[in-house]
C-alpha cells in the first residue's frame, strides 16, 4: 500500500501536484499502475517538458489500436503521472559493440530483435521522484521475462543526451552509432537481455578448442 501523509490535502492552499507528491512520498514505486492506452489521450494539461514527446503521447492511441506499438499510462493513487510506449523492431548487428556484433547465426540478415522504448514521459510536475526509474525497471523486468520464451536480444532507447548517465545507471550502454532523435541528436542505447551468457561463452569456447 502507498503511504498516505496524514495531513489533509486542501486544493485551496496547496497545489494539486504537491498534494499528489505528498501522498506518494515514501511509497514503494512498485505500486504504480501501468495501463495500456485504450482511448485517445485527452490530458491537455500533461507536459513532460519536451513538445515533440508530448505530441507522441497525444497520438499514442492510433499505433496502439493497430498493434504497431503499445502506449501505456503510469498512474499513482488514481493520478496519471506519465506515459511510455514500447514496440518491436530489428536492428543491424553492426550497430552493436563486438560482444553482440561478432556473433551472427546467419538466420536474420545480420539483424537483432529488440523491444524499443519509444519514449518515457513523466509529467513535469512529478519529475525527479523516481517515477521514471520505477517505470523503466518494470519494462526491463517484463521484457526479460518475455525473452525467456521469445527471441528478444535487447531493449533499446534513443536517449536524450542529458539522460545518458541515468540510463547507464539502469544498465544501458551506448550503441556504436547515434541517430537523429526527437529534439536534435539523441544517443542510441541498449540493454542486453541474453538469458544464458555463461552457457553461450562455454559454447563459443568449445567451437574454437
Amino acid at each position: 500500500m502507498l503511504t498516505v501523509v496524514k495531513k489533509k490535502c486542501n486544493i485551496t492552499d496547496i497545489e494539486k501536484s504537491d498534494c499528489v507528491l505528498a501522498r506518494l512520498k515514501g511509497a514503494k514505486m512498485g505500486n504504480l499502475q501501468y495501463r495500456k492506452v485504450t482511448r485517445e489521450v485527452e490530458n491537455t494539461s500533461f507536459t513532460c517538458g519536451v513538445p515533440s514527446i508530448d505530441e507522441y503521447v497525444k497520438n499514442s492511441y492510433y499505433p496502439t489500436i493497430v498493434q504497431q506499438a503499445y502506449g501505456y499510462s503510469i498512474s499513482g493513487r488514481g493520478i496519471v503521472l506519465g506515459y511510455y510506449m514500447i514496440m518491436f523492431r530489428e536492428i543491424e548487428l553492426d550497430d552493436f559493440p563486438p560482444e553482440i556484433a561478432d556473433y551472427d547465426p546467419e538466420i536474420k540478415d545480420r539483424k537483432v530483435s529488440a523491444v524499443h522504448i519509444r519514449y518515457i514521459a513523466i509529467d513535469e510536475k512529478y519529475q525527479h521522484n523516481r517515477i521514471g526509474t520505477a517505470a523503466i525497471q518494470t519494462i526491463i523486468k517484463s521484457v526479460k521475462m518475455l525473452a525467456a520464451n521469445w527471441p528478444i536480444r535487447v531493449i533499446t532507447i534513443d536517449a536524450r543526451e542529458d539522460l545518458v548517465t541515468w540510463y547507464e545507471k539502469l544498465g544501458f550502454r551506448k550503441m556504436v552509432y547515434n541517430t537523429p532523435g526527437q529534439d536534435g541528436i539523441t544517443v542510441s542505447m541498449f540493454l542486453d537481455c541474453m538469458q544464458k551468457k555463461d552457457e553461450f561463452m562455454e559454447y563459443i569456447d568449445s567451437i574454437y578448442e
